[in-house]
């Protein structure tokens, strides 16, 4: 059994994957964690009440945290993952370049996965779109958008700018002086370099990423839907079970689905 704490258990994919590890058969929540000020601190963690309740701390030994919280949270749960020397994995976005230095801290003495998104499908689609830029050319615009549900609070997607990334260090393209973040005013006729990156907010959308490749008279597309957000906790489970397995080191979603 791998014992687990999960932080963000109240939040949107946080209760999906307490829900998930506490139905499979391989994991034990021995916490269930949550921000101070969250109003359901102290309340029983599941529906069929096991006796574990919302807290903001814990004392029991686990082998893996699984953050999905807000990044000053992840600071906080990274460094008791690391004075534990259990595993980390987080998938919580908009980290400053401080907290992204913390997190490579933590990872000389633990294993740590942080990845913006977890699901298998969206780390195939980040495999796929730099070797798609790189044989298109510069002669094929490319615009990533992406849809989030109208609370996300940091934009655009960590997912939307890590396929930014990927195509600017598939083409040779500087990511700072190429991407743009959507247009407005009279920016004038598009680089052939440049990369848009788009950001919408509607409603309850889980998570929609589209990679639009336009040339002379013909477009490519490639786009991934997440219709839950179970697509991101079982990426996540899987992301822990193979983490608690690493030596320490800083991880992605991509060593992960490498070693499946």
């Amino acid at each position: 059994m791998i014992r687990v704490a999960i932080a963000g258990a109240t939040g949107r994919t946080g209760s999906r994957v307490l829900e998930l590890a506490h139905q499979a058969p391989d994991f034990e929540v021995v916490g269930a964690l949550v921000a101070r000020d969250d109003s359901r601190l102290g309340q029983p963690a599941f529906a069929d009440d096991t006796g574990l309740t919302l807290e903001a701390g814990t004392n029991t030994a686990f082998d893996v945290l699984i953050d999905f919280s807000l990044p000053d949270g992840t600071v906080q749960w990274c460094q008791r993952a690391y004075e534990s020397g259990a595993a980390f994995v987080s998938g919580t976005t908009g980290l400053s370049d401080e907290q992204r230095f913390l997190l490579h801290l933590a990872a000389e003495r633990t294993p740590v996965v942080w990845a913006a998104n977890f699901s298998i499908g969206i780390n195939l689609l980040l495999r796929m779109v730099g070797p798609v830029a790189r044989e298109l050319g510069e002669d094929f615009d490319i615009e990533v958008v992406e849809t989030h549900h109208n609370q996300k609070i940091d934009a655009p997607s960590g997912t939307a700018l890590s396929l930014g990334q990927a195509m600017a260090d598939a083409t040779g393209r500087d990511f700072d002086s190429d991407v743009v973040y959507g247009r407005s005013g009279t920016p004038g006729p598009r680089p052939r370099r440049q990369i848009g990156i788009h950001a919408i907010r509607l409603a309850d959308e889980v998570g929609r990423h589209e990679v639009h490749f336009a040339g002379s008279g013909e477009t490519l597309v490639l786009q991934h839907a997440a219709r839950s957000r179970d697509a991101f906790a079982r990426g996540a489970l899987t992301a822990a079970r193979w983490a608690v397995r690493q030596k320490p080191g800083l991880y992605s979603m991509q060593d992960v689905i490498t070693a499946r």
